[in-house]
């Protein structure tokens, strides 16, 4: 996964689950938490460093300003055109995309301007202010949820199929300006790479 970062691919590692892709299901689920995972880790490095009334100040004094995009965001756009061509069709439920993030208001303003700017309106967006983000992923049950924090990712459910980002948007050379769909996930005791490449899930 560093090699994959490193080299400019977004890349993460698929956590151990026991779940089937194989169900009567036709809907794609994907969700994403926001910080060092869709925007880059500029908030984030603040709220480390300093506290979390520093975080907020921060976050509303730059509330109109787009965060920089993440490791992730070429797949999240391409992915969130997919959902729109999908809602232009009878296939409107084809794709849900949902954003997991630990923020609260009044920091949850500049997410919103983010999403504006990008053109990309997730079916939902849960701003949990610290609340365990497993509650929600155990009812709206995604085909893959990334987060760049371990700790997010501890869970009782192990039918949830959770993707390390490690190092978020800290490390360099992260091609974020790509036009490329192509998200490279790592699976765990498996030899080869798991691509997903646009809409189709590639072994």
């Amino acid at each position: 996964v560093r090699q994959a970062v490193l080299a400019g691919h977004p890349a993460g590692m698929v956590l151990p689950a026991a779940l089937s892709l194989i169900d009567d299901d036709p809907q794609l689920r994907v969700a994403f938490d926001f910080d060092g995972v869709l925007a880059d880790d500029e908030a984030e490095r603040v709220y480390k460093t300093t506290n979390l009334a520093a975080f907020e100040a921060h976050e509303v004094s730059r509330s109109d300003k787009p965060h920089n995009a993440g490791p992730l965001s070429v797949f999240f756009k391409g992915l969130g055109r997919l959902q729109q061509l999908a809602k232009a069709t009878q296939y409107e439920d084809l794709v849900r995309i949902a954003i997991v993030t630990a923020r609260a208001a009044p920091a949850h303003q500049r997410v919103v301007t983010t999403l504006k700017a990008w053109g990309i309106t997730p079916d939902e967006t849960f701003f949990l202010g610290g609340m365990n983000k497993a509650r929600v992923l155990s009812i709206m049950k995604p085909h893959l949820f990334f987060d760049d924090q371990l700790s997010h990712l501890v869970t009782d459910d192990k039918e949830l199929a959770m993707v390390h980002i490690p190092f978020g948007g800290r490390i360099l050379n992260i091609n974020t300006e790509s036009k490329s769909l192509r998200l490279m996930l790592i699976l765990p005791q498996v030899p080869n790479h798991c691509m997903i490449t646009g809409s189709s899930l590639l072994i």
